[in-house]
């Protein structure tokens, strides 16, 4: 079964509910809600009979479209085969986030949506998909409260300042803060949030997993103007950030180099081969200890070529 565009699925819906009530309308007849052409109505019509087994004639006496089952209805939705394989695959990686609460709800989602399925529109075996395919994130935090996720994103929603007791590692303390909450995001696993913290004044990303309590606040705040969110996350490498980007160079040996080309390291990356094989490997990201962890972890098969606090 092909996919199909939003258009057509309105289509389809709408001559399904048409010829249950009975009234023998004509292609003209069908075609005119939408503004196509009769011969559009004729192919949904044909789609219908072959992808959904709609039991569709046209009735010369009546002159239009009917159905001579009167019993028959499309399932309440309508979704292929390669759709519907696409939604489980989407649960099965979130499967291995359980730290979030968007696991469960798309599991839920998932197994709605095989429920309203016919029997006879499901040809695909999911449990044994199940056993084929599987994801490998690397560690990731503990549970996250589903709770607190469900408070940033309504405070998100409506601009409101939270106030959080939030757990400091780099302090080894709990400390009590209001921020203006702008984004959340996902980093390897783990739930951030991005906003404005009142007691540093400046934006900070706080993981979801560290934030013992929280409270959304009636206080509002408004979004400076120029912040972009984009550009925010993109001027980082990792989680780290505070501090301007630079231009980072890093020369890869010949060995190392065949499995950098493989990936990419971040948004502002070039990749210049050399004749003997290396790799020079260029970003525009702040120097954190972060970054010097990353690059600290290639041991002899990485030069820095700049900038010289990163050597």
């Amino acid at each position: 079964m092909a996919n199909f565009s939003y258009q057509q699925f309105r289509r389809l819906v709408y001559i399904d509910a048409v010829l249950r009530e009975g009234k023998f309308p004509t292609a003209q007849e069908l075609a005119r809600p939408f503004g196509c052409a009769p011969r559009t109505i004729e192919r949904d019509v044909t789609r219908l009979k072959n992808d959904f087994g709609a039991p569709i004639h046209f009735n010369y006496e009546m002159g239009g479209y009917a159905y001579s089952d009167p019993t028959f209805r499309l399932p309440a939705i309508l979704m292929t085969q390669s759709e519907l394989l696409a939604i489980f695959l989407a649960e099965r990686v979130l499967a291995q986030y359980a730290n979030t609460p968007l696991h469960q709800r798309l599991a839920s989602a998932f197994g709605k949506i095989v429920a309203y399925l016919p029997d006879d529109q499901i040809t695909l075996d999911f449990h044994e998909i199940a056993g084929t395919i599987s994801f490998d994130p690397g560690p990731v935090r503990s549970e996250a409260k589903e709770e607190i996720f469900d408070q940033l994103t309504k405070a998100i929603a409506n601009s409101q300042i939270v106030e959080m007791e939030y757990f400091s590692q780099y302090r080894n303390e709990l400390t009590r803060r209001e921020v203006d909450p702008y984004h959340i995001h996902n980093y390897q696993g783990d739930w951030y949030v991005s906003g404005y913290c009142h007691w540093r004044q400046d934006l900070r990303d706080f993981a979801l997993t560290r934030i013992q309590r929280l409270r959304v606040l009636e206080q509002v705040f408004s979004i400076p103007a120029g912040f972009d969110k984009a550009a925010y996350l993109k001027n980082q490498f990792g989680i780290e950030k505070g501090r301007a980007p630079q231009d980072v160079t890093l020369k890869f040996s010949p060995t190392q180099a065949r499995w950098m080309r493989e990936k990419v390291w971040h948004q502002t990356e070039e990749k210049i081969s050399q004749a003997d094989g290396a790799l020079l490997l260029k970003m525009h990201v702040p120097v954190t200890s972060e970054l010097k962890r990353w690059v600290m972890s290639y041991g002899r098969d990485v030069e820095v070529i700049g900038p010289p606090e990163l050597r």
